[in-house]
């Protein structure tokens, strides 16, 4: 038996999805930007997609700009900003934010000579308004804060923060939403970039958007030329763009769709942990669960792959190198001893029994 618990890792593609992106495949080829008929005919599909994309946002349509995915999106939205007015060079996020945001502030800290304030998350792993508030100055160019951590599943209040950005200074405001899509509502009335991933949401890897409201002036950081405003040049990829509209909308549709399913998911979850591992954080996102137990986290996961169970004990953008974990060392959990699971409406009741089952035998065998 296969069981995957990796859910904000990545998710499977929806076969709708799917479907529609092989049949576009397989009847539309040329290039976007074209102006012969069947590129006229991409193009038409593409700006309706983003159409579709703006209205469920609630922002204007050439506010939508399509990117690889979110780690392009953060990369084009801080540094983008930051290269358009060097002026200002105090910005702030928190220390436990994806990779991409993060090391993309580093960068502009060690190479130029940006002063970056890093905000540690309360004892309940969250960032709140006046945290921001009281790091703010009078040069701050940015905040970024994600609206749900992707290691604990802490939901921030991005609405605050970004209302309280707004109010006390002349700073813009970024949100990572990649993990909230789908599942945790937003306001971006007063956000004035955001980003998210259509591979979170059962879409396709490589797609994913940046919605910039139209005041905020980037400078590109892939050149080219006159594709998504100018702001992101490259060949548009076309047909991930357009599927992107129906991957957010049956997103949007399975929130409250599975939301019973996913209560009792996780309430099993929960009851079947509580006796054998210690849960680090449950305060959140209800598809996210940390735990801990006795036996180191790789001896963990490996015997759990053995027995066809697909968990982390981090984020997958750092899996591979042997460095700090920024957000349960903010919280003062041991990073070797500690498991991610996550799961979605794909998962069944008889995938989390075997699981339970699964980790009390490797307990009983190693701890």
């Amino acid at each position: 038996m296969k069981v995957y618990l990796d859910a904000v890792s990545t998710t499977s593609l929806d076969a709708e999805v799917g479907k529609t992106y092989k049949k576009l495949l397989d009847e539309y080829y040329c290039n976007s930007d074209a102006l012969y008929d069947d590129g006229v005919a991409i193009y038409a599909m593409q700006e309706k997609s983003r159409s579709i994309i703006a209205d469920t946002f609630g922002v204007k349509k050439d506010e939508i700009i399509f990117t690889s995915g979110a780690s392009e999106a953060n990369s084009l939205a801080i540094k983008g900003l930051c290269f358009r007015h060097p002026e200002r060079k105090h910005l702030i996020t928190s220390i436990y934010e994806h990779s991409s945001v993060y090391n993309s502030f580093r960068q502009l800290e060690n190479e130029f000579g940006y002063e970056v304030t890093y905000i540690d998350p309360d004892k309940d792993g969250h960032i709140s308004a006046d945290m921001v508030k009281d790091a703010l100055r009078s040069d701050t160019l940015l905040v970024s804060i994600m609206q749900v951590n992707n290691e604990i599943g802490a939901i921030n209040d991005v609405e605050s923060i970004a209302e309280v950005v707004k109010k006390h200074s002349g700073t813009y405001f970024h949100t990572d939403i990649t993990q909230g899509v789908g599942k945790v509502d937003v306001d971006l009335k007063n956000v004035d970039m955001a980003s998210f991933s259509a591979h979170k949401i059962h879409g396709l890897k490589g797609s994913g958007v940046l919605i910039k409201k139209e005041f905020v002036n980037l400078s590109p950081i892939i050149s080219g030329g006159q594709q998504e405003y100018g702001i992101r040049g490259g060949t548009s990829n076309a047909l991930s763009n357009i599927v992107l509209a129906k991957t957010l909308r049956i997103a949007m549709e399975n929130k409250d769709k599975y939301h019973d399913d996913l209560v009792q998911l996780h309430d099993q979850l929960i009851d079947g942990l509580k006796d054998i591992a210690r849960i680090n954080y449950d305060k959140g996102l209800m598809t996210l669960v940390n735990i801990s137990t006795p036996v180191q986290s790789e001896v963990m996961l490996n015997a759990l792959n053995d027995k066809g169970i697909m968990i982390s004990s981090k984020s997958t953008c750092g899996s591979r190198k042997n460095e700090l974990n920024r957000t349960l060392n903010a919280l003062g959990i041991d990073e070797n001893y500690a498991l991610r699971i996550s799961f979605d409406y794909t998962n069944t009741r008889e995938e989390i029994d075997y699981f339970l089952k699964t980790l009390k035998e490797i307990l009983n065998k190693y701890a």
